[in-house]
């Protein structure tokens, strides 16, 4: 039986380079979500694509990696859910830099009708 997940983690970024992604390639390697078969990050075009649904995801490593390889003409966003702590942590990406805003699970369904 499988185990519930703890985290899911929704993200995109574009346009992405190859230095960006290639450091996103490492910053996510060896992670194993719960559809083992589907790659936590693939890339579409120009755009990078983050989807997990598992037990640990880190997150800390791909902002970084963010941070440091983000240009003022990207953009996109990256969506963290912690279901143990029932709270979501977005960081949006914008204009070069990376804004973190957090808030518990129940306030953002109930700011989406939810």
């Amino acid at each position: 039986m499988a185990q519930s997940p703890l985290c899911k983690v929704y993200g995109h970024v574009y346009p992405c380079g190859d230095v960006l992604y290639q450091a996103l390639e490492q910053a996510v390697s060896g992670v194993m979500g719960q559809e083992e078969d589907e790659p936590a990050l693939v890339r579409e075009g120009d755009m990078a694509r983050i989807s997990f649904e598992g037990l640990y995801f880190p997150v800390e490593d791909v902002v970084q990696a963010l941070r440091e390889h983000l240009t003022p003409t990207m953009q996109g966003k990256l969506d963290y859910l912690d279901l143990e702590d029932w709270r979501l942590t977005r960081y949006q990406l914008e204009a070069g830099e990376v804004h973190p805003s957090s808030a518990p699970l129940n306030n953002v369904l109930a700011f989406s009708g939810h």
